[in-house]
């Protein structure tokens, strides 16, 4: 039997548009397990022992967040920096990782566009990626897959669409969806 976990790292999945409705979508995909963070932590108090066994636990890792500033918010690096940890995730005996199956699961407010040299985000998407999947590299995890959806910004005064962000969400889940029934054995 398969298992399939999800770390959510949105830091408040109340507020949240997109990546609830992506989670919700996910509700009847068989033996998925989410990790809320926002739930789970909202001190910040990682239960490093408990994260720690799920990943160990998981067959397909799927690290579900919105793009902040470029990378994952401070409750996912949270997570990493309190996880991730030596002779775990790295170092001469931090194997437990090695060899596992990620996809991320990204929503980036801004355009596709914006990820260019020059504009608003000055660097392609994919050179922000590097940085924030440090941790999953450095255990040696096997990053197989990428589902990310641009333009996923709810909040009007910023210019945002509601409407177009709940087509965005649905299309970005069942891209998810069809990511993990490729990688899943």
């Amino acid at each position: 039997m398969s298992r399939i976990l999800l770390v959510s790292g949105h830091p408040d999945l109340k507020a949240s548009h997109a990546n609830i409705a992506i989670l919700n979508a996910l509700s009847n995909v068989s033996d998925l397990s989410v990790r809320k963070l926002d739930v789970l932590y909202p001190s910040f108090d990682i239960d490093v022992a408990a994260e720690q066994q799920a990943l160990v636990d998981a067959e397909l890792v799927i690290f579900q967040f919105p793009l902040y500033w470029s990378t994952y918010p401070a409750i996912m690096k949270q997570w990493f920096d309190a996880v991730f940890t030596y002779n775990f995730a790295f170092g001469p005996e931090g194997d437990k990782l090695k060899g596992k199956k990620v996809i991320l699961s990204i929503t980036c407010g801004a355009t596709e566009n914006s990820y260019a040299e020059g504009e608003f985000n000055f660097f392609a998407l994919e050179r922000y990626l590097d940085a924030a999947m440090h941790p999953a590299n450095a255990a040696q995890m096997d990053i197989v897959d990428e589902v990310i959806t641009f333009e996923m910004n709810a909040i009007v005064e910023e210019g945002g669409d509601k409407s177009l962000v709940n087509t965005l969400s649905l299309a970005h889940a069942e891209k998810l969806k069809a990511a993990i029934q490729q990688h899943i054995s």
